[in-house]
């Protein structure tokens, strides 16, 4: 059964005998590996005409014809994979591409085509946490790269862990980093961040007609009725119950670490400080490809957990611009989270989580 979602591999051969042009007439080998490239091709217009979010309003049957002409006049049967982005650049699509075999097999843990098992460190960022007072924590999401369900848990286990260390002290303010997360998977993020992000709908999948809840329940995170990462233990629930967070964003906040940001945008207690988000703001799905490329292809836009649309960046509440001259080593935006956090209003030590920063 097919999903939305960032991360479900479908595995689908469509093999084509019709070679365009047949350049290579004289050449049995050379016209074998040109109909393995144009079978390709075939594979991936397929799956674009039938899932692609914007496919009805393009001209599917114009795109088709430039793209066999563009691949019979490369006189070369090693040009699928750039015919394919070439696709997606007339399309003027930015968030959709053709991922290489060696990376779609450590992305889906696929050892059977992986030559050695992948490092930790390629599969998954830092997490992070420290105590920057005694009731405000600091605490980094990373970029998630892989399915692998057992991974996914540990990272979602590893980020509730370092959430109940820090929450010891019993913080009632949390900033969360996002600045480095360049995407990936989402679910064990949001699994992970649960405790902070709260029970119930964070947000949406938006396609044609159909609009799939997002959210993040028990130490699970679910895609409409599906949980897609769940902890392996109960999950952890923080000692105040009323928190302010902040999330830091930047230019590096991608994808997937847009829908964490997406996520928080616009909850009571919750706010966006720093720059916009690079404005890969739609959600995508894998198709496996017969030479064990994976296409990963726009198939929906994501909305907050009021179902309005995200278009493009995700703007900060408090726009925080960096500039050249800034202190080197400085962290000027961790530091104005953390100054506003302190702020006493209307009496109340910290009580900056009572108005909207300007």
């Amino acid at each position: 059964m097919h999903r939305f979602s960032v991360f479900l591999s479908v595995v689908l051969f469509f093999f084509s005998s019709r070679a365009y042009g047949r350049p290579y007439e004289n050449d049995t080998t050379k016209v074998s590996c040109y109909r393995k490239a144009d079978s390709l091709l075939d594979e991936a217009l397929h799956f674009m005409k039938k899932n692609y979010y914007r496919r009805d309003f393009i001209q599917w049957d114009d795109l088709t014809s430039r793209a066999k002409m563009r691949l019979q006049e490369s006189n070369s049967c090693e040009e699928a994979y750039e015919t394919i982005g070439w696709c997606f650049r007339q399309l003027n699509e930015q968030h959709s591409f053709l991922m290489p075999p060696a990376k779609a097999a450590r992305y889906n843990n696929d050892s059977s085509h992986l030559a050695a098992p992948p490092l930790l460190s390629e599969l998954v960022g830092e997490i992070k946490g420290e105590w920057l007072s005694d009731s405000i924590a600091y605490l980094t999401i990373p970029w998630v790269s892989t399915t692998d369900s057992l991974i996914c848990t540990a990272i979602a286990d590893s980020i509730q862990a370092t959430i109940a260390r820090l929450d010891t002290r019993r913080i009632s303010r949390w900033i969360i980093d996002l600045r480095k997360n360049s995407g990936g998977n989402c679910w064990p993020m949001l699994a992970g961040i649960g405790p902070l992000l709260g029970e119930g709908v964070c947000g949406y999948f938006v396609a044609s007609e159909q609009k799939i809840p997002i959210a993040y329940r028990n130490g699970a995170a679910f895609q409409g009725k599906h949980v897609l990462c769940r902890v392996s233990k109960e999950g952890y629930r923080t000692q105040c119950s009323r928190k302010s967070v902040i999330v830091l964003t930047g230019r590096k906040t991608v994808s997937a670490g847009e829908i964490v940001a997406l996520a928080f945008k616009g909850k009571e207690q919750a706010w966006l400080f720093g720059e916009p988000t690079a404005g890969m703001t739609t959600a995508n799905a894998t198709y496996s490809l017969s030479d064990h490329s994976m296409l990963v292809l726009t198939v929906c836009q994501e909305a907050d957990y009021m179902g309005r649309i995200c278009q493009g960046s995700i703007l900060p509440d408090k726009l925080i611009s960096l500039h050249p001259g800034d202190p080197a080593g400085g962290d000027l935006v961790r530091s104005e989270a953390v100054s506003w956090l302190q702020r006493p209003v209307m009496g109340v030590p910290g009580g900056g989580s009572f108005e909207n920063p300007k």
